[in-house]
Parts: structure tokens; C-alpha cells; sequence
């Protein structure tokens, strides 16, 4: 069995619990990646709360930006499209 000492902060600050549920079988396929499972969640979250937000929706979505065929790159600032923009057979 290998044991592994967790780094200083684990002992010093205090721990909380936390209790999920997972499907059927996700134990055993996270200890194939790494047999302490406590450190590997542990790292896990860290990583997962310590990334940046990621940016606004316009950033989520910048690539889908001008994918539709037959409509403006941008239509907000298109004076030809706006002017059609409400009207009945626009296109």
C-alpha cells in the first residue's frame, strides 16, 4: 500500500467534508488514475475553483460570430439589415 503525506496546508487548516453521489463504477475508474482518491478530488477542486471565470457570454461564444450563411457578420451594425429588420419576407 503507498501511502502518501498530503502537503502542510491539509494538516494546518481546517477540512471540510463534502458527499456526492457518482454513476455506478466512477470510483473504481478514478482509482485506476490515482489510488488515494481523497487527493485526487482535492486536486481536482483546487484546480477547478482557482481557474479564471472564463470570460462573458460573447467570449463563450465568439467563434460562432458570423458562422450563419446569408446574414451579416455583425448585425447590429448593419444599416441594410437593420433597415429590413421587423418587415414581413425580409431576407
Amino acid at each position: 500500500m503507498i501511502l502518501t503525506r498530503l502537503p502542510a496546508r491539509y494538516y494546518f487548516e481546517g477540512m471540510e467534508t463534502i458527499i456526492f453521489k457518482v454513476p455506478e463504477g466512477t470510483k473504481a475508474r478514478l482509482k485506476r488514475l490515482r489510488p488515494n482518491l481523497s487527493a485526487l478530488l482535492r486536486d481536482q477542486v483546487e484546480k477547478l475553483i482557482s481557474r479564471p471565470n472564463g470570460g462573458n457570454a460573447y467570449d463563450k461564444a465568439a467563434h460562432l460570430v458570423g458562422s450563419l450563411k446569408r446574414l451579416p457578420a455583425e448585425a447590429s451594425t448593419s444599416k441594410d439589415y437593420l433597415h429590413q429588420y421587423g418587415q414581413k419576407n425580409a431576407r
